[in-house]
């Protein structure tokens, strides 16, 4: 109520003011849409020029995983921030404790290249897929062997080439060389 008070005041002994104050926030408002709509058609290789390099950035290896024989085509974090799914040209996925550098689960897949691997938000079940042309899901589970329990999802007419778990272990989106997407 005061601040309706206080610009009705305003108002009253300024009129002219406050309207050449609102066409002028509005043709800053304007001006601004203008900028950005020009940083829109804009190549990134320009843009990262515009950007300040990054000063003391200091990346160093914490850990290094050995045990593919091929080279690692692909690889992602479990929720839990502590373990690690890779996946290799040498056909194997490995799930890694990457405190520890242990490998906790090593899966041979019936092809090489396997270039894509997910964990699932649950952290319980991992998905991998490459040159067969599948989705392969393992649960995860200390007692039994994971590939005993395997099931493919998804299936496309060329090589997988990602897949990415939604934030459901029940959902999954694949890519692949066919040019389609499946979830």
């Amino acid at each position: 109520a005061e601040i309706n008070m206080a610009t009705e005041a305003l108002r009253a002994e300024n009129p002219d003011s406050i309207e050449a104050l609102s066409r002028e926030a509005e043709a800053l408002k304007a001006r601004l849409v203008e900028e950005k709509a020009k940083l829109n058609d804009v190549d990134s290789c320009v843009i990262g020029q515009r950007l300040e390099s990054l000063q003391n950035f200091n990346i160093k290896p914490r850990r290094t995983l050995k045990g593919h024989q091929g080279k690692v085509l692909c690889m992602d974090w479990s929720s839990d921030k502590r373990h690690i799914v890779s996946s290799s040209q040498d056909g194997k996925m490995l799930i890694w404790d990457a405190f520890t550098t242990n490998k906790e689960h090593a899966i041979t897949m019936p092809t090489t290249w396997v270039m894509a691997c997910s964990y699932g938000p649950s952290g319980s079940v991992v998905a991998c897929g490459g040159l067969d042309n599948k989705c392969t899901l393992y649960p995860l589970s200390m007692d039994e062997d994971p590939a005993t329990k395997k099931r493919a999802v998804a299936t496309h007419t060329s090589y997988l080439s990602c897949c990415s778990f939604t934030s459901s272990d029940h959902q999954i989106l694949t890519g692949s060389g066919d040019s389609t997407c499946a979830l």
